[in-house]
């Protein structure tokens, strides 16, 4: 088992044939239409950089950890404090303890850690890169061309307010069967319900959507793709974090006037989660891709370059 943000997912088995039947072909168009979905660091002739798919999550984990680990903390207090009265109340405290580790290690995945893991598309050696960490053994490398992509939908549940579906990227063993390791990248949607239905469809398709840009810049470069409005910030700064909560209520305030009615009422809590994905910034170290992916990721003509 790994895990991929807040997700479990499991590793070093044989793909199931639901797995099997979503996967992606990358010579063949996965949507209608291409869009970055504002998920791109950067792009040029060469890569292109994309969020993974917990970027724009950052900040539930620091909440959890905000809202579980002092009543769990309080609980073990006092169930010990209140043992000496009465023993039964020892029974509480491994739960309360268990409790506040768990809250530790939700904490943990925002905090202290990375500011983002991206991952890169190299369409000159087509290659893959997914950062995990600084230093050795710090990247998975899988080649465009053997790498496994489907769209995968996650266990629903009313945290999350519904399934989360996200781009999901298996690297396969020789045999093509067995999954040695994953990553996910790119929009993150949530959908509540069956993807047999319209609004489940919708949902998917704007998943498929933004693989579709990515696959279109493998296979045909950046020149045919549309233009990207506005790149993905890395902060650390509240202006980054506040785009990366409000930018599809920016776009939608554009082309529809109800948004800003809607914008204003959900505000307040957002800017809660817009200040915690600042301190989850803030607290990461700076990624660095090693030295051997930037030598990879070199372009011939440094003027044609789309954004450095």
């Amino acid at each position: 088992m790994t895990y991929d943000y807040l997700t479990q997912v499991s590793i070093n088995r044989r793909l199931t044939e639901e797995e099997a039947r979503r996967r992606l072909d990358i010579h063949k168009s996965a949507a209608a239409e291409a869009n970055d979905k504002h998920t791109v660091f950067r792009m040029n002739d060469v890569y292109l950089d994309v969020c993974d798919a917990s970027y724009q999550q950052l900040g539930w984990g620091l909440l959890a950890f905000i809202i579980g680990f002092f009543p769990f903390a309080f609980l073990t207090w006092k169930a010990i404090s209140t043992a000496s009265e009465a023993a039964i109340f020892w029974t509480l405290v491994p739960f309360g303890v268990a409790g506040c580790i768990v809250c530790v290690l939700l904490l943990l995945r925002d905090c202290f850690g990375y500011r983002h893991t991206s991952v890169r598309f190299n369409r000159k050696n087509r290659m893959v890169y997914a950062f995990r960490h600084n230093g050795p053994g710090g990247v998975i490398a899988v080649p465009w061309d053997e790498a496994f992509f489907y769209a995968h939908r996650q266990t629903s549940g009313p945290m999350f307010g519904g399934a989360p579906t996200v781009m999901r990227c298996f690297v396969l063993a020789k045999d093509g069967k067995t999954i040695k390791d994953t990553f996910s990248f790119g929009l993150c949607t949530v959908n509540g319900g069956s993807e047999s239905g319209r609004w489940g469809k919708l949902v998917l398709d704007q998943v498929l959507v933004n693989f579709e840009f990515i696959r279109r810049f493998m296979e045909q470069g950046p020149a045919g793709l549309p233009p990207v409005r506005e790149y993905m910030p890395e902060g650390p700064s509240i202006k980054a974090s506040f785009n990366v909560y409000f930018h599809d209520f920016k776009e939608a305030r554009e082309t529809n006037s109800f948004m800003n009615t809607l914008g204003a009422i959900i505000a307040a809590p957002m800017l809660v989660m817009v200040l915690l994905h600042f301190i989850a910034q803030i607290t990461g170290r700076k990624p660095v891709w090693p030295e051997e992916v930037q030598r990879a990721s070199q372009s011939n003509e440094s003027s044609s370059a789309i954004v450095t």
